[in-house]
């Protein structure tokens, strides 16, 4: 034995024996201890000579093996004593916990001191909030790493064993609520919490409340823990808009659980998210309060914001302009949140002086590092001059804000939408159109009142095109009446003027590039070698949006061919209907055409085409003298254009937007200038009801006169002949809603005879209801039933000529385009219900014209969509969410499922995503089918298709119909090939997808004479076909009776060789006739075990 080694056990030995007696414990038994290891040592003397032959790091290799196997094998988590659960404990805290805790901390530092708000909009309650809105300023960090981490904690370090029972502890109710736990890893729940929150800030709420809801059952004995789970479970309901879960879980959290300042902080905090989201600012502001005084350094700052706001729009601005002066006097606030604070304590002040905080808003106008902000600066003064009842002082600020803006953003469109909203109160139309035109496409979705915004916004844009229709004419009609002198001295005036605001837009541009530059480079502001003026690029070769010359030039020649049109799909259009009568043939095929243009391809010379680019350059003369009517034909265009021009802004200004006055004056100048105009008997007609409306019965009754002297045959003449007309008037609306109810309610009892009888009464009563094109519908749909094709026909088209432009009209031209396909009606013996997967996945109107047969591909190994069809009015999308999403928790540990809403007007989807193949999807049904707690209405339809399928039906714009049909008729034919020999199927080519009888029921019999093999029964399946076939999809119909329709030689049989797996026991299959011996078939494809589809038809036509 090696002497070194013998010594340092020999000092070991000592040093541990004046150790141990020190500590009073008897040195003998230690003694004997290392005497022991002592001989060990020794044997192993030889292991030590062979350790000199090997290189050490091969032995340093397998010692670090044998020390980790001991290790694992001694405390894995398979085992459940006392020193594993240590052992497990310690290695998920310091080793895998702490780096992934690490990362979660630092990422969220970060992402909570660099995240911009949007101070125009309440704040939300913590950055990764954010993220529940893809519009709103997104957060930076992720927390995948932590996730992950936590996850590898769970995995490798969770104990799930049960303990060794120890006897006399049955009866201990302390030793059984031990034994129940389901986890017994005491730190375990730490990685848990820390994947939840990680989840949340990642934005994923949904996986992130599943986390928290699992804590919340599991670790029962951790009643810190479980409150904790709870509350950031509400808080990521809130950020979901669950706000009825949210509070259903805060309100049962009590005092006495709030053990701890950071479960304080969380409460107070979702609390006061979940008021201000349903807008109780009295109740938010004491929660708010609470969250204000527990949060941390980062945050304290926004929730003092916050808090601001909220006492803003609860109506007390003294403590709102306290609060907001707390949030821009904190150390820990950026410039910007500063800056934005100060804004917000202006618009707020109270005080009777207001000239101190617009002294010193100007005073902040002059700083260089708010130069970017002067339009917030300018819109803070404007809004103080406007709280003190000085419009015009506001207005002149508002104009300001809106000039010197620079980043053309959310900020503004407030000061626009303010500012055009001063200009429309004045009736000044034309100069709020171009406020709203800009600001409303810049307003989130989330903004107030955002839908009578744009509807204000369309209404201006309409009149604002009416206008300048007038306007321009005006004009043109003017210069024509002039000399070639008088014309040509005002084009040259209007060419000056061009040319010098074109200089002025280049002299600025050019010197605000210059001192960007300088900027840039450091120079001082007390330079002085700005240029102050510059030299004009007539030869300007920019972008045609940034050259104004050339977008001019492209302006004029537009509006010469086409008119003043508006920005629009189907812009050429004047009828702008969503179909064309040429789809429907019939004599209205040439009713609307569109505008064609005719060229000529002519040689010029140099000569004609610079005479050419001169005509289309707005700085030569012959480009304005070309527009001026010459002719009496043109005169009279621009005179019609004229009219039509009045007549509709007068109609605009009373209907749309009430202005009565103005309409007036519109009505008035028409008549007076074109007394005999082709609008004259609507002119009246508007001119009596805005009298009557105003109780101006003498005006009203003078315009009724005049309809019944002029027009006394039109429908208004007519119906004006009653002495109670203007009472029928005022009970019109009542009374029409009262009959379209009946009409209604006798559609759906199948009783036409009445609803004709109540259609008839309306035509006559009442033709000029704002509900006749819902009356005509109900009346051509009763005429299916009717089997009347040709009335069903005869309705829709005039419902069409009458009324081109209605949410009907989509339907009605679908309809009629099908039946001049081809397509045939489908009668039943009751009225048609609507259906809601008729409805096209686009929310483009112009898309009911999309056209052509579809393609999709059929592949089972691809990726699958489990869609859910519901109708919106009928089923709630949240609770539709959460049932599916905890079905998918509960059920699925492993696989994680994505879940996506979408709605197309009626039609809402739940799009359950995570599906390589249709195996997969098939299992997810069956376990959905099987669970106790996810039973969907029977308003939901569940249909299967493919991710690559269902893109095709959004890029399209088409329907699932168009996706059940295509299945129907695509399978029907591999359903035929694998269950039926050669003989009985026959060739494949010379078939046709029609439906037969059996699906849709005769409605038109055949001109066909059948033959003897049309009369042959089908022949038996073979035995040998599969048991798990494409069943065709059928309608949800009551069953029908088996009928052998006629069909043409070696065509398909009428009945289908395929059963529905879900066939009712009582309906017996067609027997058949025993096929002939064949030859060994080729093998048979394997077809998918679910409906293609799953199910659904066409409900009207064929």
């Amino acid at each position: 034995m090696p002497k070194g080694v013998y010594s340092g056990w020999q000092y070991l030995r000592e040093r541990s024996v004046r150790i141990y007696r020190r500590a009073g414990r008897d040195a003998a038994m230690e003694q004997d201890r290392l005497s022991h290891v002592r001989n060990t040592t020794m044997r192993k003397n030889s292991a030590t000579r062979l350790r000199r032959l090997l290189p050490a790091g091969i032995w340093a290799v397998l010692f670090v093996a044998l020390a980790a196997a001991t290790a694992l094998s001694s405390c894995s988590p398979k085992k459940n004593t006392a020193a594993t659960r240590k052992y497990q404990e310690f290695i998920t805290r310091y080793n895998i916990h702490y780096n992934g805790d690490t990362h979660y901390k630092e990422t969220l530092a970060e992402m909570e001191s660099t995240y911009e708000d949007d101070y125009s909009l309440p704040l939300v309650i913590h950055p990764a909030a954010a993220r529940a809105n893809e519009k709103a300023p997104q957060p930076s960090g992720n927390f995948d790493r932590s996730i992950e981490k936590a996850q590898k904690a769970i995995q490798l370090r969770s104990i799930k064993k049960k303990p060794k029972k120890q006897a006399g502890k049955s009866g201990d109710a302390k030793y059984k609520a031990w034994m129940r736990r389901e986890e017994y890893n005491p730190f375990i729940h730490n990685s848990w919490m820390m994947m939840g929150r990680s989840q949340y800030m990642n934005g994923d709420f949904l996986g992130s409340a599943s986390t928290f809801f699992y804590i919340s059952k599991h670790f029962s004995w951790l009643p810190a823990t479980v409150v904790e789970a709870k509350l950031w479970q509400a808080r990521c309901y809130c950020a979901l808009d669950w706000l009825f879960e949210a509070e259903n879980i805060l309100t049962r959290v009590k005092p006495d659980q709030l053990t701890s300042k950071k479960i304080r902080s969380l409460y107070y905090s979702t609390y006061a998210d979940l008021l201000v989201k349903q807008k109780e600012y009295e109740k938010a502001i004491p929660m708010l309060t609470e969250a204000v005084k527990l949060a941390t350094k980062t945050q304290k700052p926004r929730l003092n914001f916050l808090l601001g706001q909220v006492y803003t729009l609860a109506g007390d601005k003294e403590q709102a302009y306290k609060a907001f002066k707390k949030a821009a006097g904190s150390s820990s606030t950026s410039y910007r949140a500063q800056f934005n604070a100060r804004i917000k304590q202006s618009e707020v002040f109270t005080g009777t002086d207001i000239m101190p905080e617009v002294k010193a808003l100007k005073r902040m106008a002059r700083y260089d590092r708010n130069k970017e902000y002067l339009d917030q600066v300018y819109y803070a003064i404007g809004n103080l001059y406007l709280s003190r009842g000085d419009t015009t002082n506001a207005i002149a600020n508002y104009e300001l804000a809106v000039e010197k803006s620079t980043r053309g953003a959310i900020d503004k469109a407030i000061a626009q939408i303010t500012l055009g909203a001063l200009y429309y109160d004045r009736h000044l139309y034309a100069k709020a159109q171009p406020c709203y035109s800009e600001a409303v496409p810049l307003l989130p979705e989330s903004w107030p009142d955002l839908a009578t915004l744009r509807r204000r916004s369309d209404v201006l844009d309409e009149l604002a095109l009416y206008s300048q229709n007038v306007e321009l004419n005006d004009s043109l009609l003017r210069l024509s009446a002039m000399t070639p002198e008088q014309q040509r001295a005002v084009v040259d005036k209007i060419i000056e003027e061009l040319k010098k605001k074109e200089k002025e837009e280049a002299d600025a541009a050019a010197r605000e590039e210059f001192l960007a530059n300088r900027d840039a480079m450091g120079q001082g502001l007390q330079s002085n070698t700005a240029p102050q003026t510059f030299t004009m690029n007539n030869g300007d070769d920019s972008w045609y949006f940034y050259n104004t010359a050339t977008k001019n030039a492209g302006r004029t020649q537009f509006q010469r061919k086409w008119g003043n049109r508006k920005l629009e799909d189907n812009w050429r259009r004047r009828n702008k209907a969503s179909f064309d009568f040429n789809d429907f043939g019939g004599d209205n095929a040439d009713a609307e055409g569109e505008d064609t243009e005719q060229s000529e391809e002519t040689e010029t010379n140099e000569q004609e085409k610079a005479d050419a680019e001169k005509e289309n350059d707005p700085h030569f003369p012959e480009y304005y003298l070309k527009q001026i009517p010459k002719t009496d034909a043109e005169r009279q265009t621009a005179n019609d254009i004229i009219q039509e021009g009045l007549y509709n802004m007068g109609v605009i200004l009373k209907d749309k937007m009430e202005d009565f006055p103005g309409a007036e004056s519109e009505f008035n100048r028409l008549l007076s200038r074109y007394p005999d105009n082709i609008y004259r008997l609507d002119t009246y007609y508007n001119l009596y009801l805005m009298y009557v409306r105003q109780g101006d019965t003498a005006r009203a009754e003078h315009f009724r006169n005049l309809i019944l002297t002029d027009f006394p045959e039109s429908s208004y003449g007519m119906a004006m002949r009653d002495p109670d007309y203007i009472g029928n008037l005022r009970r019109m609306m009542d009374e029409e809603n009262r009959l379209y109810d009946e009409a209604f309610e006798a559609y759906a009892a199948n009783d036409n005879s009445r609803l004709h009888r109540i259609y008839q009464r309306v035509r006559t009563d009442f033709p000029l209801t704002a509900l006749m094109p819902k009356f005509m519908f109900l009346e051509a749909l009763a005429q299916v039933t009717d089997r009347n094709t040709e009335g069903f026909k005869a309705t829709l088209m005039e419902l069409l000529e009458r009324y081109p432009d209605t949410d009907i009209t989509p339907y009605a031209s679908a309809y009629l385009k099908g039946l001049a396909q081809g397509r045939e009606l489908q009668t039943q013996a009751a009225n048609m219900r609507g259906m809601v997967w008729d409805i096209r996945l686009s929310n483009d109107s112009i898309a009911g014209d999309a056209e052509g047969e579809l393609e999709f591909d059929l592949d089972p190994q691809t990726q699958q969509y489990l869609i859910l069809l519901y109708p919106t009015d009928e089923i709630s999308a949240n609770g539709l969410l959460y049932e599916v999403a905890r079905h998918n928790f509960g059920s699925f540990v492993v696989k994680d499922f994505d879940l996506e809403q979408m709605n197309f007007g009626r039609l809402g989807l739940l799009i359950i995503k995570g599906f390589d193949n249709v195996e997969e999807i098939n299992h997810y049904r069956k376990v959905m089918a099987a669970s106790p707690t996810l039973k969907l209405p029977p308003q939901v339809r569940p249909v299967v298709i493919s991710a690559a399928n269902f893109d095709t039906l959004l890029q399209n714009g088409r329907s699932f119909d168009d996706y059940f049909r295509y299945m129907r008729d695509k399978t029907y034919r591999d359903t035929e090939e694998a269950v039926l020999p050669p003989e009985v199927f026959g060739p494949s080519e010379g078939l046709e997808p029609e439906e037969t009888a059996e699906e849709t029921g005769p409605l038109y019999e055949t001109e066909e004479t059948p033959t003897e093999a049309q009369e042959e029964e089908p022949k038996e399946k073979p035995e040998e076909a599969p048991e798990e076939i494409i069943p065709e999809p059928q309608p949800d119909t009551e069953e029908r009776p088996e009928a052998k329709p006629e069909t043409k030689p070696e065509s398909k049989p009428a009945t289908k060789p395929a059963a529905k797996p879900e066939a009712k026991p009582e309906q017996k299959p067609v027997a058949k006739p025993a096929p002939k011996p064949l030859p060994k078939p080729a093998p048979k494809p394997k077809l998918p075990d679910y409906e293609p589809g799953s199910e659904g038809d066409d409900p009207l036509l064929d």
